[in-house]
């Protein structure tokens, strides 16, 4: 993972479907941002039971997965176990712990967080849903090829590299990616 830049490619994504998610189809937003004084929150949800949430603190970042199709998925198990759960945030910080509800930490089948290290308590049993991370795009080559097929559409290269590289465009070269 590119643990520096994680938050800017984020924030690209977060950028590009504002543009392109009219106010009418929200709930068909891929990408939605909170902001608080000591955090930025990003909740990516494919609309298929998928989620990749990604909580940036000035000391920590915090990913959490949810693959509904995962054996980790408590909610498609024949009976809850919430030790799994439980296990996944083992040694996490109770303040950075807490920066998730109860319900949102219940929707987790993998967890991850990097405090200048990596920490990951692997689960006995997790058969995938890492892809997810995917949606943080290591390289801007996956960028690209993410935002030409889901959005079914073709950029201006130049554009779209500069809004993966700053997180930002100005009005004018926005219009003129989108």
């Amino acid at each position: 993972m590119d643990w520096n830049n994680m938050l800017i490619h984020l924030e690209a994504l977060y950028v590009l479907d504002n543009a392109l998610t009219e106010p009418e189809d929200d709930d068909l937003r891929l990408i939605r941002k909170y902001e608080t004084d000591n955090m930025i929150k990003y909740i990516v949800d494919n609309g298929a039971g998928d989620k990749l949430t990604v909580l940036f603190t000035e000391t920590a970042v915090l990913i959490k997965g949810f693959a509904h199709e995962n054996s980790l998925n408590q909610f498609a198990a024949g009976e809850w176990n919430q030790g799994i759960i439980d296990m996944m945030y083992d040694g996490l910080d109770e303040k950075m712990k807490n920066m998730f509800t109860d319900d949102e930490r219940q929707e987790t089948t993998f967890f991850i967080w990097y405090d200048g290290e990596v920490h990951q308590n692997q689960i006995e049993g997790n058969d995938g849903g890492r892809w997810l991370l995917g949606y943080a795009f290591g390289t801007y080559e996956r960028f690209e090829e993410f935002a030409t097929d889901y959005y079914d559409m073709v950029f201006d290269n130049d554009l779209l590299r500069k809004l993966y590289t700053y997180s930002a465009l100005s009005e004018l070269e926005l219009s003129k990616l989108i």
